[in-house]
């Protein structure tokens, strides 16, 4: 079972007369890069952390106004707000501090509860409760219909934001989404980075394809990542330079 929550998604030619050559060699054709970015691009987006994800990717902005916006989903799912006001209920006594409630959001996919711990700092924690009829989280089923690209596709970016992922040394490089007979596919192009065990020394960066697939029939959601290519990089003083494999 997967956990959701965060504590806390290219011509040919031929010869003239005379005598008749040598065949030409043939020469085996490159595979096409996967993502637009060069290694040094890439090795700059994660070393500076500026900008995480892509053009016109789906964030789920948090409110303004406060000193840090924390958000969760509680786990299992509902469609009764009650039920759902109830366990938001539960986690704010359970807390080491508790919330109070201020606000609540309805969303088709949600129920939201917002929440003001009683701490001198400025903070606010929006708990979240799945609603059944949009996705359940233990049976890793989406039951939202239709089913179509557009919504698994912004499923699967949500998703991506309570993930590791999400975090300094990762980026997002590109997204696409297919269908085929029996599913939907949204892939996200990632590259992170694993520091060096010794200081000074090169990096890795990894890129990988992390395909969210929800069967049409079903709507099982199922995750895999493959490895795309890596290379190994370094940031000192500074500079960020790519190293010799």
């Amino acid at each position: 079972m997967r956990l959701w929550l965060l504590p806390v998604l290219v011509l040919a030619g031929c010869g003239g007369g005379g005598e008749p050559s040598a065949p030409a060699a043939v020469v085996p054709a490159q595979a096409a890069r996967p993502v637009a970015q060069s290694d040094a691009d890439i090795a700059t987006l994660l070393y500076t952390d500026r900008q995480r994800t892509p053009a016109g990717f789906p964030l789920d902005t948090p409110p303004p106004g406060y000193g840090q916006v924390t958000t969760l989903h509680l786990a299992g799912c509902t469609d009764d707000w009650d039920e759902a006001l109830e366990w938001s209920e539960t986690a704010a006594r359970d807390a080491a501090v508790y919330s109070d409630l201020v606000a609540t959001i309805t969303d088709p996919r949600y129920y939201e509860f917002g929440r003001t711990p009683r701490t001198p700092a400025d903070d606010y924690v929006r708990m979240r409760v799945y609603r059944c009829a949009f996705f359940d989280p233990v049976a890793e089923v989406l039951n939202v219909r239709p089913l179509d690209e557009g919504t698994v596709g912004a499923f699967a970016a949500y998703q991506w934001q309570f993930t590791t992922y999400n975090n300094f040394g990762n980026v997002v490089l590109e997204r696409a989404t297919r269908t085929t007979t029996t599913a939907i596919e949204h892939t996200l192009d990632l590259a992170t980075l694993t520091r060096a065990a010794v200081t000074g020394d090169c990096d890795r960066i990894d890129v990988i394809a992390w395909s969210w697939r929800v069967q049409l029939a079903t709507g099982e959601v199922g995750i895999q990542t493959a490895p795309l290519f890596s290379f190994r990089a370094r940031q000192s003083g500074g500079l960020i330079e790519l190293c010799a494999s």
